[in-house]
């Protein structure tokens, strides 16, 4: 007979989960989401927050403070849920932004907390000594609280007859780290990560438009009024006005925003999300953001700032306020891989399910997931087709033909005035100009060689520039092509004194303009194989005219070197001069 079963009460590692909590969150800026979040969720219309470095006990430290005119705390919501863990008023409100009781555990990275709040049912003072060195040894932090007569911070925004709000004092936070806690850093987290970036004015939701935060950071003297919503640039989508206006940087300045609200999963119908996309040029995206590096600088980007690759793309977002980037699930928008940095993207959907510290969706149900993702992929091949259509796309290819147009024209002016100073010469009345390149180089070689090939020693038979050697050529024959011995022509603007880029035992002759005035007879030239070494060697034949060859005595084959400037004038009495106007 089985005996009577005991009930088990599971136990709680509270120190251990205090710890594991509270090392959750990554960016030591989330201090700020959560502050914020708490404030809202208690309905104060504004926040401030400052951060300063004062001497305490003869040490530096990271002092934080955060003011706001919410509804205060009451004994029980600041000893249960400020202190504690898992407890939060806002899992019975809808609206609320708060829901697993974790956020204010951040506040434990420090050396010292305070807390003062005043409520309708009155006013309270809370401390904390070093939290997180307690933690840290496996024991519970020990918050104290007392009640006091009343709130009264010394700050204009509370007049006299203030019945409500709540200061938090935080010292030594983050193990004192500065650098993050200047205004533009501390700014952009703010309008990006925290419920002052909410999305929600572009879907009509105004709850929260006059909320404000009044900011000051280490490198501010003084505070910064901060308006509540994320930016995003105005619409300028008419292509043929930009054009217009704007001529080859058209495309920078584009944006078309896309709103879809209430959009409902068809296997969970229970599950809605909303969508913003903002197609954005680059020069639109620096309007309102000033933390994108410059394009083209040289050298360390300013501290903070980043390109637009590491912050732009789709997020998916809850309360309104973006959680996770997920530009995987971008697929074939665009013509190129970074092709989505057009997108200023938004999906807010409030079926996610969070992580502890808000870092992620993980605790989704994985089926939602998938067909939120599907849903978002086909709004995005959406605005991908929409585009194609006299959007942004149509515009980059005007601009493409305007550069092309653009370029062709300098191009061509550059070649005329280049011109002026060629030199030519005329050749049974037909014009050569001076070579200079080996593209040209060829050109007058293969002029010449068609009026007067009896001044070669060779017929050419194939060309090819874009592999090994240029020029197949053989021994003058009556055959066909198939016949004869054959041999390789390399072409060289300037022969030069420096190693040579092919093999030199399949090679016969080498055309060149001229020599580079390093290269004299008795020089060396060095072929890709080191023992294959050549010495420029000059003999003039029964005519007079100079013979050039690369010789090697141990070598089978010389090669010969034809200097076709000077080859032209002894044989055709030809020569290249400035043409007269």
């Amino acid at each position: 007979m089985m005996n009577e079963m005991e009930v088990i009460n599971p136990q709680v590692n509270a120190e251990a989960e205090f710890l594991e909590i509270l090392n959750d969150f990554g960016d030591p800026l989330e201090i700020l989401r959560e502050g914020i979040s708490n404030a809202i969720d208690a309905h104060a219309t504004w926040i401030k927050v400052a951060f300063s470095a004062e001497e305490i006990d003869g040490a530096r430290q990271l002092v934080i403070n955060m003011l706001d005119n919410g509804h205060g705390m009451t004994r029980e919501v600041l000893t249960r849920d400020f202190w504690g863990l898992g407890y939060s008023p806002s899992r019975e409100r809808d609206d609320a932004i708060g829901e697993k009781g974790h956020g204010t555990k951040i506040y434990l990275r420090s050396e010292h907390v305070e807390v003062r709040s005043q409520s309708n049912e009155g006013a309270y003072f809370s401390i904390c000594e070093r939290p997180l060195r307690a933690l840290s040894q496996k024991k519970l932090h020990q918050p104290k609280i007392t009640r006091i007569d009343n709130f009264l911070p010394n700050d204009a925004d509370f007049p006299l007859g203030t019945v409500a709000g709540t200061a938090i004092k935080i010292v030594g936070y983050n193990n004192n780290e500065y650098s993050r806690f200047v205004q533009s850093i501390v700014k952009d987290y703010l309008l990006w990560f925290t419920k002052m970036g909410s999305i929600e004015r572009v879907f009509d939701v105004e709850t929260y438009k006059d909320f404000k935060v009044h900011l000051k950071c280490l490198d501010h003297t003084s505070y910064e009024l901060i308006d509540f919503g994320h930016p995003f640039p105005p619409e300028n989508s008419d292509i043929v006005k930009l054009f217009d206006e704007k001529g080859a940087g058209a495309a920078d300045s584009y944006v078309k925003r896309y709103v879809w609200k209430g959009q409902r999963l068809e296997n969970h119908p229970f599950v809605t999300f909303d969508a913003v996309i903002s197609v954005e040029g680059d020069e639109a995206k620096r309007s309102y953001n000033p933390m994108l590096r410059e394009r083209l600088r040289a050298g360390k980007a300013e501290k903070g700032h980043y390109r637009a690759s590491d912050r732009y793309g789709i997020w998916l977002c809850k309360d309104f306020i973006p959680v996770v980037r997920k530009n995987d699930w971008i697929i074939g928008f665009g013509s190129g891989s970074n092709s989505f940095v057009l997108l200023h993207g938004f999906i807010n959907c409030q079926s996610l399910k969070l992580t502890a510290n808000r870092g992620d969706i993980a605790n989704t149900d994985i089926r939602v997931w998938e067909e939120l993702k599907t849903s978002v992929q086909k709004l995005i091949n959406q605005v991908d087709n929409e585009l194609d259509n006299a959007g942004i796309y149509t515009l980059r290819e005007w601009q493409d033909e305007n550069r092309t147009l653009q370029q062709e024209k300098t191009e061509f002016s550059r070649r005329i005035k280049k011109l002026k100073n060629r030199k030519v010469a005329r050749l049974e009345n037909r014009l050569l100009v001076e070579p200079n390149n080996e593209s040209e180089l060829f050109g007058v070689f293969i002029t010449v060689y068609a009026l007067h090939p009896e001044i070669f020693d060779f017929e050419p038979i194939d060309y090819n520039t874009t592999k090994g050697i240029d020029i197949i050529a053989r021994n003058k024959s009556p055959n066909m092509i198939t016949e004869g011995e054959h041999s390789y022509i390399e072409l060289k603007y300037s022969l030069q004194k420096k190693k040579f880029n092919h093999a030199f035992d399949y090679l016969r002759w080498i055309i060149c303009w001229d020599f580079d005035k390093t290269v004299i007879p008795g020089v060396e030239l060095q072929g890709i194989e080191e023992p294959d070494v050549r010495q420029l060697q000059v003999s003039t034949n029964e005519q007079g005219f100079n013979i050039y060859f690369l010789n090697n005595p141990r070598r089978h084959n010389k090669i010969q070197v034809i200097r076709l400037k000077e080859y032209l004038k002894q044989r055709l009495k030809l020569e290249f001069e400035a043409e007269r106007q």
